[in-house]
This record gives C-alpha cells, structure tokens and sequence, in this order.
C-alpha cells in the first residue's frame, strides 16, 4: 500500500462538504459515495433508514470501520407573519454557532429551493441598540431569513416552504496555503475523506465492513442490522480541542475514554502500536461530552470491542477548522490497520 494522496482527500472533501445531509437526509451523500466505494470493488448496500454498508462481495467480516454521513441542521417549526422562518436544531449543536450561518432550504423532494441566512431576532444594531448585545443565545431567539420577494406565509406554501422544511447549513469551506481547512461539516466527512484516501492508496478491506451511518447526530448511530458479525469497531470521528484536552493537531487522536466510559483497551492498544510502530503522530485524550457511531451499538447490549481515532479539529460543532496533516495521518492509521491479518487485532 502506498501512502494516502493528499490531493484526492481534500478533492473528496471538498466535494462532500458541498452536499447536504442533515442526519436522516443522506440521499444524495449516499449517491456521491456509492460509486467511488464500487470502483474500490467494494459491494455496496443500503440499509432502510439509509446507512451505506460497503464489504468484499462473498466477504465475512468480523471486523468493522464507522464513519457518519449525516451532519446538523435544521428544520423549519413555523412560518411567521412577519416572512421570517422559525426553526429548531437537527442534532445538538448551540444556537450561538448558528447566528449568521448561510443556509438552503428544501422541498419534500430534497431539492433546494430557496437560500437564506440565521439570524438573531434582533439583528440590527441601528435599530435595537444595546439590546442587540441583551438577547439570549437560544434556538427561541433565532429564524431564517429568505433571500425570497414574496415571505407571506401564504406566499411561502405556494413556493413549497412549510413546517417541516428541511434546512440544511452551508459549510462555506475555505483551504488556506497554509493547510487548514476551514469548513461546517468537518464533522464526519472528514474521516470519510480519510477512508476514500486509504482505498485509494491500495488498502484492502479484506475481512472488513465499513459502515457509513446516517443518523450518529442524533445519538442513534449503528446498530445490529449493520454490525452482524462484527467482533471489533473502529469508529473515526472528530477529536474537539478545549481547555483540558490532549488532542493531536497534526495526527491522529486516539480516544481512552469517552462520555459512556472507557474505549475497549484491547482494540485501543492496537492502535497505538500502529502509530508507534510506523512513526505516526499522535496522542491519547479522554473526551467528558463525546459519543461515537459504537456507543449506541454498546448501549444495545451488543458484543463488540470498540476503539476511537480522530482527527484534530478546533471549534467542534462550530466553525471547524482542521490541518490536512492530522487527516492524512488518520488515512495512514486506517490503511495499517485494514492491513492487519483479519484476525490479528482479535487475537492480541
């Protein structure tokens, strides 16, 4: 196996953040990934919520990689008087990272059909003076704008915007010449561009599943239907740098613990010889308000031994911002560890 391409992981990237898919609305996430997980010789199934299973035809694996398709959003909860839009959180993220986000809005089909920007309810200091500055960060205190002439509710119907719209959050991603990628939606397809990179590179998926959820925002990530047969999970997600954290900006974070307690030692311990083994940056760091796609697997009883590698990112949720070197180091580690005999991480 050769090392991971940087250029087709940031093209891969850069694509997938240009794709809506608030969690349980990844249709068209599902469309763009199909093709280049077949042109991997990979098989390539859906479940009925939507979940993309990809394994060696005839394969059965007993080990598993996960990585969600889905991100956050929002949907529209009232369509008011005054043209503005009143919308509630898809996932859980905080209103505060949702002021000023550019947005589209879609038809029960999924197609976009209109644009608009969130915004606070006070959003002029011209007008509201220092009760701009007074107003709480809350989802109450939020709505949706329209870059629409006719916002009248009935104006709205008639365009196809009703309760229950779909909003989807723009990642606006912007790479700079100093290797960042600044981008919403970072979280998880950036470890989705990571496995892209590691196929490309020669890795095989011999005695392994990879797993694409499409609902982990919402706390309901994979489940038996998905993981029959699976010994032992690596999750790929993003690691979130604060004040107490021990996150590897460059490399690839591996996770002790996270808020459901301690990551399986076996298969984490396995990972972190890979990265010594072969000189891969990184750090070990214990996530307090953290769950992965295994966790729900966890909760419902399943026998699984589940480890956790991420790449680095600032400002999780939010305005995401990552080094292509972290993601590129997380490619490698997934590439080792796909080359590990198919029942050598279960064996140790």
């Amino acid at each position: 196996m050769s090392l991971p391409d940087a250029d087709y992981l940031l093209d891969c990237l850069t694509q997938m953040l240009e794709i809506p898919s608030p969690s349980l609305h990844g249709e068209a996430m599902e469309a763009w990934l199909t093709p280049r997980l077949e042109a991997a010789g990979l098989a390539v199934t859906r479940t009925v919520r939507g979940d993309l299973l990809a394994q060696q035809s005839g394969d059965s694996p007993r080990r598993a990689i996960t990585a969600h398709l889905d991100t956050l959003g929002a949907m529209v909860v009232a369509l008011k008087s005054s043209g503005r839009l009143a919308v509630r959180p898809i996932g859980h993220w905080n209103a505060r990272f949702a002021d000023g986000a550019r947005v589209r809005v879609h038809g029960d089909e999924q197609g976009v059909i209109a644009l608009g920007t969130l915004l606070p309810l006070k959003a002029s200091g011209h007008v509201y003076n220092e009760a701009v500055d007074a107003q709480p960060s809350a989802w109450d205190h939020l709505e949706l704008r329209l870059d629409l002439v006719d916002t009248s509710p009935s104006g709205l119907a008639r365009q196809g915007i009703e309760v229950g719209s779909l909003v989807s959050i723009e990642s606006q991603a912007r790479v700079t010449d100093t290797g960042f990628i600044n981008a919403r939606h970072l979280d998880n397809k950036g470890a989705i561009a990571c496995i892209l990179a590691a196929l490309r590179a020669g890795a095989s998926v011999k005695g392994t599943r990879l797993v694409f959820s499409c609902a982990e925002e919402l706390g309901i990530g994979v489940s038996w239907t998905m993981l029959e047969g699976i010994e032992e999970v690596l999750n790929l997600d993003i690691a979130a740098q604060g004040e107490g954290q021990n996150l590897c900006h460059d490399g690839v974070t591996i996770a002790m613990m996270d808020s459901m307690g301690p990551l399986h030692p076996r298969a984490t311990q396995a990972l972190l010889r890979l990265c010594e083994q072969h000189g891969i940056a990184h750090r070990r760091d214990c996530f307090p308000h953290y769950y992965c796609d295994g966790d729900s697997a966890s909760q419902a009883g399943m026998d699984l031994r589940n480890a956790l590698a991420c790449f680095g990112a600032d400002a999780s949720h939010g305005w995401e911002r990552v080094h292509i070197d972290s993601l590129m180091a997380l490619s490698r580690l997934v590439g080792l560890w796909l080359a590990v005999p198919r029942d050598g991480a279960l064996s140790r």
